[in-house]
This record gives structure tokens, C-alpha cells and sequence, in this order.
């Protein structure tokens, strides 16, 4: 926080804004429904060298989650999610829609002639009144055990947001990797069955979210058994709107 120039602060005591940091506007919106048989649905979004933080409404129907970005002539041009459920080789159809947001920092005013505008000391804009920006509503941080695709086994954890109705979600880290789930073809000259794994989100209710691994794609490998890898356990969840 600046030890000098404007500072707004909620009731809670939190910076909303000042003269240091940048907020990340509301740069696209939309809603889309998830590919179930390619495993991964690339979402089109505006190029910029500036990286996206990009917020999920999800379905209460299947687990959604952030795969990764696309980038072309080092430009951020495309979010990567996944979905699905269980049981885990179900990826037959998504019926319904997930909606997001695109935020990003900004370093040139919008058209209007008039507004209030905050500038930092490098002279990139912290808040301009003209745009629309990402709120942060609530913070939670937890952990998450190692799912087990061989057992079955994917663990979850339920976040109540109390007075909080249908936000957006920011689940970080985004986190997937490759499991064994058993074997297609038995030794000798074992065939095992790998499944592709991520951590995301579905809704449970307007005031309930469940996080939890689950698959979203799967295939035959020949050779060694591949593992969970680089598991962390520990996520943070944020809920937002605009």
C-alpha cells in the first residue's frame, strides 16, 4: 500500500483502492458449454500481453477447472478448462453452461472524458471509473488430499460463503496431472490405464461449493505406471463479481 495518495477501504478494513496497485478490470464475459470428448475446451479471449485472471460460475452438474492459457506471438489469447465427474470414464454430455470473467490490469484510459482516475508512481492506471472490476467477496484457504484413480478414490472439500449468492470462483493453484487407474492389458507386457486428473469446482447450492479432483480424460499407456505428481494439497478459494 503507498504511504501517500488516495486509499478506499471497505467496512472490513480492506483496500479497495490506492495509489500503488493495479485492480484488474472486467475486460470479457461469457458462457460456454464444455467439450466432453475432447477433454479440454479452448475459450477465446481478447489478446493481450497482460495475463488474464479469468473466474468460473460454475454447473452443479460436473467439476470445472482452469487447464492453463493459450499464447501466440506473446499475447494470452485463450483460457484451457476441463470438466467432468463420476464415475470418471462418464464424459457423454454437459447439458448445461458455465459463465466467466476475464479480468486484466490496463494501462490506457478508456474514451470517456470525464471519471475519476488513480495512477501508481510508474504512471500505469490503478483504477479508472469507467471501467467495471473484479470484487473480491470472500477468502478461503484449505487443503486437499491426494486422489487415488486406482481406489476410486477423490477427495473433496465443501466451502459455505455465507450471504455470498452465485459468485464467481478463482481456485488457485491450478492444478492437474496423470494417474494410474489399473491395467488395460495384465503382465507380463503390461497395458496400464491412465487417466487424466485435475482439481476444479461445481456448485451445490447458491451459498455452497464443492472442490474435489476428478478426471476429464483418459487413455492406454505401455511401460511404467504413471503417479499423481507434484501434488501440493493446499488451495485457496476466491469468491468474486463485478
Amino acid at each position: 500500500m503507498a504511504d501517500y495518495g488516495l486509499i478506499s477501504k471497505n467496512d472490513n478494513g480492506d483496500v479497495q483502492i490506492d495509489s500503488m496497485y493495479q485492480n484488474f478490470i472486467m475486460q470479457d464475459s461469457g458462457s460456454v458449454y464444455p467439450n466432453p470428448t475432447q477433454g479440454m475446451t479452448s475459450i477465446p479471449i481478447t489478446s493481450s500481453a497482460a495475463p488474464p485472471l479469468v473466474a468460473i460460475k460454475p454447473s452443479s452438474d460436473y467439476f470445472v477447472s482452469i487447464l492453463g492459457y493459450g499464447l501466440s506471438d506473446n499475447l494470452y489469447n485463450s483460457v484451457k478448462i476441463a470438466a467432468g465427474d463420476h464415475p470418471p470414464e462418464d464424459f457423454s454430455s454437459f447439458s448445461t453452461s458455465i459463465s466467466y470473467l476475464v479480468g486484466r490490469t490496463v494501462s490506457s484510459a478508456p474514451s470517456e472524458s470525464y471519471g475519476m482516475i488513480v495512477y501508481n508512481p510508474d504512471g500505469k492506471i490503478c483504477f479508472h471509473s469507467a471501467y467495471k472490476y473484479l470484487k473480491i467477496l470472500s477468502v478461503h484457504s484449505f487443503t486437499l488430499s491426494t486422489p487415488n484413480p486406482a481406489t476410486g478414490t477423490f477427495p473433496y472439500v465443501d466451502i459455505n460463503h455465507p450471504n455470498i449468492y452465485n459468485p464467481y470462483y478463482i481456485l488457485t493453484p491450478n492444478w492437474s496431472g496423470l494417474a494410474t487407474a489399473g491395467y488395460e492389458v495384465p503382465p507380463p507386457t503390461p497395458i496400464f490405464h491412465i487417466q487424466a486428473v485435475s482439481v476444479g469446482f461445481k456448485k451445490l447450492d447458491s451459498e455452497y461449493v464443492r472442490i474435489r479432483s476428478f478426471v476429464f480424460g483418459s487413455f492406454a499407456n505401455a511401460g511404467h505406471p504413471l503417479s499423481t505428481s507434484y501434488w501440493s494439497g493446499s488451495f485457496t478459494l476466491l469468491t468474486c463479481n463485478i
